[in-house]
C-alpha cells in the first residue's frame, strides 16, 4: 500500500468522524486543532530559544573564565619576574649589615655625625626570607638633610622598607632642627638559601 493510499484512508476516516458533528462542533474542532498546532510550534520555538540562550550563557561563562585565566597567567608571569628581580637584589646584598649601610648613606649625604643610633628590635624568618626590624635615630637635621637621607636609603636598591618615619621639630637659635626616628625592615635570604644558591 502506497503513502497516497494511506493518506486517503486517514482522510476518509476523519471525514466520516466529522460528518456526524454539527457545523459549530466542526468549527470548535478546527479551532482546537489550529490552537494545538500553534502551541506545539510556539513551544518548540520557546524550547529552542531557551536552549540557545543556555548554550550562549555557557559560552560567555567559558570565555570569561578564559579571560580571567589569561589575566592570572600574565600576573603570575609579572610576579615571577618581580620575584626574580627581588631575589637578585637579596643575593647582591647578601651578608650586608643595615647599620653599616645607614652609616654609609649618612656619609653620602653629609650627616654621618648626626646618626645617633641604629638598634635591631626583632628578627622574623618566613621560609627562606629573613626580616629584621631596626630603629634608627638621627638628630639636628634640616628638612633638606632629612629628605636627602630618606631619598638615599630608599633609592639605593638595598633590600629595606621604611615602615614609619617620625619627625620632631624644635626651634633652636632661630632655626628649626628635626629629630628623625625611623622604623626600618631589612630583608635577607636565610643561610640555607644562600648555601643552596
Amino acid at each position: 500500500m502506497s503513502i497516497q493510499d494511506r493518506f486517503n484512508q486517514v482522510a476518509l476516516r476523519v471525514q466520516d468522524s466529522t460528518a456526524a458533528l454539527s457545523s459549530r462542533d466542526r468549527k470548535l474542532l478546527g479551532f482546537l486543532l489550529v490552537f494545538s498546532g500553534v502551541c506545539v510550534v510556539g513551544g518548540g520555538f520557546y524550547f529552542l530559544n531557551s536552549s540557545v540562550k543556555s548554550v550562549s550563557s555557557q559560552v560567555e561563562y567559558r570565555e570569561e573564565t578564559l579571560r580571567s585565566a589569561q589575566v592570572m597567567a600574565a600576573d603570575f608571569q609579572s610576579n615571577q619576574e618581580t620575584a626574580a628581580a627581588i631575589r637578585a637584589k637579596l643575593v647582591e646584598h647578601k651578608g650586608a649589615n643595615l647599620s653599616a649601610y645607614l652609616e654609609k648613606a649618612a656619609q653620602t649625604v653629609g650627616i654621618a655625625d648626626r646618626l645617633d643610633s641604629v638598634k635591631e628590635s626583632s628578627t622574623t624568618v618566613n621560609g627562606d626570607l629573613e626580616e629584621k626590624l631596626f630603629s634608627a635615630s638621627l638628630s639636628k637635621l634640616s628638612l633638606e638633610d632629612a629628605t636627602n637621607f630618606l631619598y638615599e636609603i630608599e633609592t639605593s636598591g638595598f633590600p629595606l622598607v621604611v615602615r614609619t618615619a617620625k619627625f620632631k621639630t624644635r626651634k633652636r637659635n632661630d632655626e628649626r632642627e628635626i629629630k628623625l626616628t625611623l622604623d626600618i625592615a631589612s630583608y635577607s635570604l636565610t643561610e640555607s638559601e644562600g648555601g643552596e644558591g
